[in-house]
């Protein structure tokens, strides 16, 4: 039996211990279109994703799929989510070094329409509130807010969030209603790496290539199979820019109170247009405008 197999039907691996439930805007990686700057604070990915599955012409394993099916199933079925994500992500500053930026994401999911994100970068806070009718969003440095009319579904609102915000991360296809049809959406090749030993963990190590992007996933199991870590590589980008993620904290069965989606003003708060919670365009390696 190949070392996937096994992993998958639930036995241990090297006699260590059954893994639990931890942890993501390519499904894999062409769902993200474009690698660039993230022009604003909230975790969404770019892609609209039409496809049901992998390219008909790519080769992938068919136990790298049975993983990202199982993977997939398994958040598909959770009603109520949470989990943690540290996003980093590399830019060429002005004499080309790479330079490391970083996010950290608390998600909260109740489906089919329950959202609630809180974003943290190197600067900067912000949280987004979606209720099934609008997204919020209010950033904590200053009381100011905008709400937009949203779609009933959380599809349907990231996908107005990318086109309304243009932003770029890879949570997006773990927040969809089906995972495994975001990931395999426009890969060439997948692969098994093989079961892996990290920091006494063992993880299932995954690796994928598209037409721009070269990208790899950790996945935890056996008794749970899901997101540990996601690494991503631009290859047509300046630099070949490397975007990492690690995940945490995955609860299937989180007891989310019905008030964390929901935006509760601040005193003196003032609603203002989308266009004044949009960031100042900043030059590579440069200061604000």
């Amino acid at each position: 039996m190949q070392p996937l197999q096994k992993y998958l039907r639930g036995g241990t691996w090297l006699g260590v211990l059954a893994l639990g439930a931890l942890l993501l805007f390519s499904a894999g990686v062409r769902a993200q279109n474009t690698h660039r700057q993230n022009s604003g604070n909230v975790a969404v990915n770019t892609a609209v994703s039409t496809n049901t599955g992998a390219s008909t012409n790519s080769e992938v394993e068919p136990l790298v799929r049975q993983a990202l099916k199982t993977m997939s199933d398994q958040l598909r079925a959770a009603t109520s989510f949470s989990f943690r994500a540290r996003i980093m992500r590399e830019e060429p500053g002005t004499n080309g070094q790479m330079l490391e930026f970083f996010r950290h994401v608390n998600v909260e999911v109740q489906r089919p329409n329950k959202m609630h994100l809180e974003v943290r970068s190197d600067t900067s806070k912000t949280n987004l509130w979606y209720d099934g009718k609008n997204v919020t969003m209010m950033p904590e440095s200053a009381k100011i807010y905008t709400v937009i009319p949203a779609p009933p579904s959380i599809d349907a609102a990231l996908a107005m969030l990318k086109e309304k915000l243009d932003v770029h991360s890879p949570l997006r296809p773990f927040l969809s209603s089906d995972p495994y049809a975001m990931l395999t959406d426009g890969i060439e090749t997948g692969n098994e790496v093989g079961v892996v030993n990290v920091d006494d963990e063992q993880f299932l190590h995954l690796a994928f290539t598209e037409p721009d992007a070269d990208w790899q996933l950790w996945l935890s199991g056996p008794n749970q199979v899901l997101p540990r870590r996601m690494a991503i590589i631009f290859k047509k980008e300046e630099g070949q820019p490397r975007v990492d993620v690690e995940f945490s904290n995955w609860n299937l069965n989180a007891q989310i109170p019905a008030s964390a989606f929901v935006f509760s003003k601040p005193q003196g708060a003032m609603q203002a247009s989308l266009n004044a919670l949009r960031p100042r365009e900043v030059q590579r390696g440069g200061k604000a405008k």
